[in-house]
């Protein structure tokens, strides 16, 4: 252990980025906060800390390292000098670039899929990015760039850059690296639970099974963390909301697969898996079972790894099958469902015809139907998060379940949770705070045209972030008793029934008119059913009123039943 300069720590050395390693995952305020480090250094005059590196050595030694931990601060800092070079006299920037960046080979080389966007970016080259990773590695150069343009001096910049002090682990094995990393990692980015896992596998196979492990789990988590980025990239683009969001990272998809996996606990969080590997990790090493601890590291990483290439898989159908796109986009499957989603696309079964199961046009349905049935159904109307039973469920999933047992076991799931009784009751009610009702709508729109949607043509209509639109409007200016209501309670009890709801281009404008003035507007309307109601309202001679909207719900609703059978 050292404690070095950004100056010694690059003199004379070259640095490699394991391709186990994940990939960039630095965002701007990342980089927003290591520049106010290098003015504290200016402004003090004095050295900052920074944070750590742990290093393995590499050949020849004393020259070549690699980067257990520490690679977003040393990529970050390579970019910023790099730019920094290009601001700076000539003679001056290529001293500093051969130090720094490239002499024979450039100083810090990613050897994954980025390594050759990394190097454009030293070069001052911004390409499209490919990925996720590639992405932020965009955005973290633009935001250098702005910073840059705030600072006058780069030679006093350089300097302080130069003094910025980081601690050093050099380690003559990655495993021993590694198992310094589980300790040391103490600025930038929070080490991830999926992180931790991995460096707990490793050290367990570095120190009990002779390392026998440390290069497939290695491997493995390599390509779970480019999996991983791809991931959200699909999400990014596709804008599937649960997988898109910030608060969404590689813990949740190993809380997934935990439950898919073990079934110990249904609602556990990442912290809990993490302590599910130590537990039982520890009791082979405490019982001397070495043979047992290589097979569950065995079969716990490749099982993580094959969920998370199921679960790309199966997003990637989002890109090309308008079916996928409406349930991932519109839809959103409930999270509780996706360890049992992705458990069947490993199995074989998700796009799969179920055997005795048609439609009532007589197409057949596939278990990703019946998943998609039961989140309408279930999740989405009934509004709960049942979790328990289909976790349990999942965990128990094999391949000797028969298609016809995983059928009727969805089936009784279904019909125990929501009965046709209480499927009704919930549809000819107050609907508007169901979450399935855009999906309904789309849908419902889909059987009036008498086709299904290309997802070309979805994402159109998307793209006019259309909104739940009350027909009669929630806040009336006209008198309830010339519409067919005995009172405000009447009105209340029926305004948010789901014939007095349409699917409508946000247009606020519409909002307060009455049913005949909107018309005008439906008429221009992109959704079917939003043209279809302006022409029934038309042909009515401009009457919709207490028995419209019941005779529209039975109308609605009729069809509801039939594509969401029990």
């Amino acid at each position: 252990m050292a404690t070095n300069r950004i100056y010694d720590l690059f003199n004379r050395r070259y640095f490699e980025i394991p391709k186990y390693q994940r990939g960039y995952s630095w965002d701007r305020q990342n980089v927003r906060d290591l520049f106010e480090d290098v003015r504290e250094a200016i402004e003090s005059g004095f050295s900052h800390y920074m944070g750590t590196v742990v290093l393995s050595e590499g050949v020849p030694q004393g020259e070549h390292y690699f980067v257990v931990d520490g690679q977003q601060r040393l990529a970050t800092i390579s970019l910023i000098i790099s730019e920094i070079t290009h601001r700076l006299p000539k003679a001056d920037a290529d001293y500093h670039r051969r130090f720094y960046i490239r002499e024979t080979d450039y100083r810090l080389k990613p050897l994954g899929r980025d390594k050759q966007y990394f190097e454009n970016l030293l070069e001052g080259v911004v390409l499209n990015p490919e990925n996720k990773s590639q992405k932020l590695l965009k955005n973290a150069y633009e935001e250098i760039s702005y910073e840059l343009d705030r600072i006058k001096d780069m030679q006093i910049l350089m300097k302080a850059i130069e003094r910025l002090e980081i601690m050093e682990f050099v380690e003559k094995s990655e495993g021993d690296a590694i198992r310094i990393f589980q300790t040391v990692n103490d600025r930038g980015k929070p080490l991830t639970n999926m992180e931790k896992a991995k460096a707990l596998l490793v050290y367990y196979s570095n120190r009990y099974l002779s390392k026998k492990l440390d290069g497939d789990i290695n491997d493995a988590f390599g390509e779970i963390f480019e999996v991983y980025d791809d991931i959200k990239q699909i999400a990014d683009d596709e804008n599937i909301r649960l997988i898109r969001s910030k608060d969404f990272d590689e813990d949740n998809i190993m809380r997934y697969h935990f439950v898919s996996f073990s079934g110990e606990d249904y609602d556990a969080t990442a912290p809990y898996v993490l302590g599910f590997l130590k537990r039982n990790l520890s009791a082979f090493r405490s019982d001397s079972q070495f043979n047992e601890m290589e097979i569950f590291i065995s079969q716990y990483v490749d099982n993580l790894l094959n969920f998370f290439k199921s679960l790309k898989s199966i997003l990637w159908r989002v890109r090309q099958d308008s079916k996928y796109y409406k349930v991932f986009v519109v839809l959103g499957p409930s999270a509780t469902l996706y360890p049992l989603i992705v458990k069947l696309e490993i199995l074989g079964r998700l796009d799969k015809d179920i055997p005795n199961l048609n439609r009532c046009d007589g197409g057949k349905y596939t278990f990703f139907d019946l998943l998609e049935l039961i989140d309408v159904r279930v999740y989405k109307t009934r509004g709960t998060h049942l979790r328990a039973e289909i976790s349990k469920y999942a965990s128990d999933l094999n391949d000797n379940f028969t298609d016809e047992e995983i059928r009727d076991w969805l089936l009784w799931f279904n019909a125990k949770w929501m009965p046709q009784s209480l499927f009704e009751s919930n549809m000819m009610s107050n609907v508007y705070d169901n979450a399935a009702l855009p999906y309904v709508f789309l849908n419902y729109c889909e059987y009036l045209e008498g086709k299904q949607y290309s997802r070309d043509y979805i994402k159109k209509l998307l793209a006019k972030k259309p909104t739940i639109e009350h027909i009669l409007s929630q806040h009336p200016t006209f008198s309830l008793s010339s519409y067919g209501f005995q009172n405000e309670t009447d009105f209340a009890d029926t305004e948010h029934h789901i014939g007095n709801l349409t699917w409508f281009e946000h247009n606020s404008a519409v909002g307060n008119r009455n049913p005949i003035e909107k018309t005008k507007t439906y008429d221009k309307s992109s959704f079917k059913m939003t043209k279809r109601l302006s022409s029934d309202i038309v042909a009515n001679s401009g009457v919709f009123n207490k028995s419209s909207i019941e005779n529209r719900t039975k109308e609605i609703y009729d069809y509801v039943q039939a594509r969401w059978w029990c």
